[in-house]
């Protein structure tokens, strides 16, 4: 059973509204009546609610009249309609407009009681994220976009520029901070008091997340990994705002969407290689991230941010020598803010305990900056293998994941087989596809 919740019975007929009650509270629920949509609404200016149980017809104001004041009151609210046969496609409708579910007269307790501890469960995740956006103003002043040359000028317009669009494409390559953009994108926007949700497609569920991000923003990670039937899922929720859920429904949402994909400097265009379906869908508005060599001038204000978050509360380290700045206007930055802020973190917990008065120095830099600069390309011939530092467990998951890479590939694709090869159970390949987050792409040329 989850957890005790409020809950509002709205339904016109007496012995209807007591018996629902009596079964809610039976199992711990604190429960409140009213007799239709008018007092539902009355009531629910005095009173907090964390689901509403409403009658889809009713005299006066009926269930979808409730759902449109209700959703106007307090979006988060999860509303669950009952409905006679002859009126489900009202019930599906109302579903398209935001209802969480609906239950069929007559009501079998049982099924009620999965349905409504479902809709509690949701209510309280609602509840989590509003007390994060709590801490939104701290959070912000933290991850605030750094630098203040011409480049980093003009991406803040590009920001400002798209901020009424629903959804927004940020391209750039890895570690220039296309999450950052899109949390700015978002905070700029008309949905900044709403919840900005991430979703990894390697590993969440679509539908649960969107509904999560249901009036804010949903991120889209790693767009370009997205599988073929999934980015059809992603065009649509894009372009017509639908999702659908497991049990096969639709539900149109309102949200946001910010769709980050990584476009490394001189490969072919990411956005080529997507489905056309997706493709159009995100040929609106666009912001284009940085890398780091393309505003070198930010170094000094960046270093300063990224050491001062660094060093911890003691403060260790957070200046740096003219002779260590020029040390790093000279490196590639191949993984830009990422790998700076990287370097930092190691150069800072290498320094002398007298750093802090002399700042980091250019040798404390050389020492992190030369594994990096020594790191061989990757072989034509596909090798995955590089020098990854000294770090044994680095060395271990860049080798499992070329072990595996290799089996697939050997194997064409046939799981069992490369299972085989592997030594693995063949329920365990997935686990390590996603930890290793392994495209079909790379086994399949």
């Amino acid at each position: 059973m989850s957890a005790a919740a409020r809950i509002l019975i709205v339904d016109d007929e007496e012995f209807v509204r007591e018996s629902l009650a009596e079964l809610l509270r039976a199992h711990g629920h604190e429960v409140a009546t009213a007799r239709n949509g008018n007092e539902a609404v009355q009531w629910l200016e005095s009173h907090r609610c964390d689901v509403i149980l409403s009658d889809l017809r009713m005299p006066r104001a009926d269930g979808m009249s409730l759902l449109a004041q209700a959703r106007r009151h307090d979006a988060r609210i999860p509303i669950v309609l009952i409905t006679g046969a002859g009126t489900v496609q009202d019930a599906v409708q109302a579903m398209r407009q935001g209802a969480f579910d609906f239950v069929l007269k007559p009501v079998e307790p049982d099924a009620l009681l999965r349905l409504m501890n479902r809709a509690v469960e949701h209510s309280r995740l609602q509840g989590e994220l509003a007390g994060l956006r709590t801490s939104m103003a701290t959070w912000r002043r933290r991850e605030a976009l750094i630098g203040s040359s011409a480049r980093m000028q003009r991406l803040r317009q590009e920001i400002e520029r798209c901020t009424r669009a629903r959804s927004v494409l940020i391209a750039g390559p890895s570690g220039s901070g296309k999450e950052l953009i899109a949390r700015e994108w978002h905070l700029h926007g008309p949905r900044a008091k709403e919840a900005l949700v991430g979703f990894d497609p390697l590993r969440d569920v679509l539908a649960e997340r969107a509904l999560q991000a249901e009036g804010g923003t949903l991120m889209l990670l790693n767009v370009g990994e997205s599988g073929p039937a999934l980015q059809l899922e992603l065009a649509r929720l894009i372009e017509q705002g639908e999702v659908r859920s497991a049990a096969g429904g639709t539900r149109v949402l309102h949200l946001g969407i910010a769709a980050l994909l990584k476009q490394e400097p001189g490969c072919a265009d990411a956005l080529a290689a997507l489905r056309p379906e997706l493709r159009a869908a995100l040929g609106g508005a666009r912001i284009d991230a940085p890398a780091l060599r393309e505003h070198l001038e930010d170094l000094p204000e960046l270093c300063a941010h990224l050491l001062l978050h660094a060093s911890g509360p003691d403060q260790r380290t957070t200046q740096l020598s003219e002779e260590a700045l020029a040390e790093l206007r000279e490196h590639e930055w191949s993984g830009n803010v990422d790998e700076l802020r990287n370097v930092l973190e190691r150069a800072s917990l290498a320094a002398s305990p007298d750093a802090p008065m002399a700042g980091l120095q250019a040798e404390n830099l050389r020492e992190q900056l030369r594994p990096l600069a020594s790191r061989p390309a990757e072989s034509s011939g596909g090798e995955l293998t590089r020098l990854l530092e000294f770090n044994l467990r680095r060395n271990v998951d860049a080798r499992e994941r070329e072990l595996v890479i290799g089996a697939l590939a050997r194997a064409k694709g046939i799981k069992k087989e490369a299972c085989e090869l592997l030594g693995i159970d063949p329920r365990n390949l997935g686990y390590y596809v996603r930890k290793h987050r392994i495209r079909d792409a790379e086994w399949s040329r």
